[in-house]
């Protein structure tokens, strides 16, 4: 198996698919760690997703399965991923956050044509993992994108969570944190056990408190910006 460096954790990882083994070439690792553990996607995983799922391709669906085993394991490095679409923007990721369909990919895409994509960068538009070091959030970007080439193998500083709700007007709120964690879980891996329930409710509560989370409303116009702006202040 080849070894990749992603969360700043050297992992062995195979691929079957020339698609799935693209999306992983920046995160390739040449270094002499060894790698902390080793996942991959078994043929009979594939085939359930591919016959269960729309519109999945084999790539896909391998590359969400090895996404997923990737961030279970992660946990034990107090990380996992968070659903949204990870903007780096002036050297902190804006997390915008929501159910697949709502907009928070056209919401960021925005950004990055109002600012350029030398200040605004889309590092992940599906699944960014996160870390909790040295009292600090890293947001990651990942391959685990979706099925999309929409990541970048770069890594900042959490600035805010933000999630994005469809409304006619544009509105933000901020969020206090006994709001904002049951969000945050909406968007976030399943509880396979007790134990993992009792890991992410820390990790998340140690964000929360340290971290401005928005309710966006939004219609999607570039208004919206304007408007999300006021998670820099």
């Amino acid at each position: 198996m080849a070894k990749f460096k992603i969360a700043d954790v050297v992992v062995e990882m195979k691929q079957e698919y020339a698609d799935t083994a693209y999306w992983y070439e920046p995160y390739l690792y040449d270094g002499e760690l060894e790698a902390e553990f080793s996942v991959e996607a078994l043929p009979e995983e594939i085939d359930y997703y591919v016959t269960n799922g729309v519109d999945i391709t084999p790539p896909v669906a391998e590359n969400m399965i090895l996404g997923s085993k990737f961030n279970r394991r992660l946990m034990k490095y107090f990380g996992s991923y968070i659903h949204s679409s990870a903007l780096l923007f002036d050297g902190k990721v804006y997390l915008f956050s929501a159910y697949s369909g709502t907009g928070k990919s056209t919401h960021t895409k925005k950004w990055v044509k109002r600012f350029g994509d030398e200040r605004a960068v889309v590092i992940n538009d599906d699944k960014p993992s996160f870390r909790l070091i040295d009292d600090k959030c890293m947001i990651y970007g990942t391959p685990f994108a979706g099925g999309t080439d929409i990541q970048k193998n770069v890594s900042a500083e959490l600035g805010a969570l933000v999630f994005i709700e469809r409304d006619e007007k544009n509105s933000l709120e901020k969020l206090p944190p006994a709001k904002s964690v049951s969000l945050l879980l909406s968007q976030s891996p399943g509880r396979a056990n007790e134990a993992v329930g009792e890991r992410q409710l820390e990790m998340f509560s140690e964000i929360l408190t340290k971290y401005p989370a928005y309710l966006l409303k939004c219609n999607l116009d570039d208004e919206a910006v304007d408007v999300a702006m006021g998670i820099l202040n």
